[in-house]
């Protein structure tokens, strides 16, 4: 569903289930990489061990370095939903996306309709864009780097939570949206559009699209 959407902006998809392409270095092919899985240590006692089972995971030396050079060339990195919480046991990977979810600090509510709001101000991936409802999980209270921009924020328990932001590392742009549990998060006008804008962010291009909301 993700690769129909940027599609219809004329961004090309590689589905790839392993690291396989950033371990070989052929991501440099590739002008942008998109996370949207969950592979992390499961290290915390309070983990379900179902979960450790099926998800623990430690990213290769090797595919740390390809991530590395990646993003020294300036190439993209769009990052989704549960991205905050992969390779939990690499710092650098905080330094990347800008921010994580920590089982210390940070929350999660559970899937059902949340509000959503657009920060005020201009921004090309917001211009135009209202405040929203849809229904997905929230991410709370993750723990972010000073230079992280906000676009979007959600409300839960009386808290204002970033839910999209931007970010550089190097001279790469990163763009987290953490929507995205379901189907119902492709399938949404708003966060289509969000999607799609944030990748060609990502791209150093224009966001534009055909969506308007």
């Amino acid at each position: 569903m993700l690769a129909d959407v940027l599609d219809a902006v004329g961004i090309q998809s590689e589905i790839h289930e392993d690291f396989t392409v950033v371990e070989d270095g052929s991501i440099l092919d590739f002008d942008m990489l998109t996370l949207n899985c969950v592979r992390w240590t499961c290290s915390q006692s309070q983990v379900n061990p179902a979960w450790r089972k099926e998800w623990h995971f430690k990213l290769s030396e090797d595919a740390r370095r390809g991530f590395l050079a990646f993003l020294a060339q300036g190439k993209g990195f769009l990052a989704l939903h549960a991205a905050t919480l992969c390779f939990d046991d690499w710092p650098e990977y905080r330094k990347i996306l800008g921010g994580w979810w920590d089982w210390e600090q940070s929350g999660h509510a559970p899937f059902r309709r949340h509000a959503f709001s657009v920060h005020t101000g201009k921004h090309p991936i917001t211009e135009g864009i209202r405040d929203f409802e849809i229904d997905d999980e929230l991410y709370t209270s993750p723990v972010a780097v000073d230079s992280v921009c906000p676009l979007i924020e959600g409300e839960w328990e009386g808290k204002r939570h970033p839910v999209l932001w931007l970010h550089t590392y190097g001279p790469a742009r990163i763009c987290y949206n953490a929507l995205g549990h379901g189907p119902e998060a492709f399938e949404h006008s708003t966060n289509r559009t969000l999607l799609q804008r944030g990748a060609q962010w990502v791209l150093n291009r224009v966001p534009t699209g055909p969506e308007r909301v």
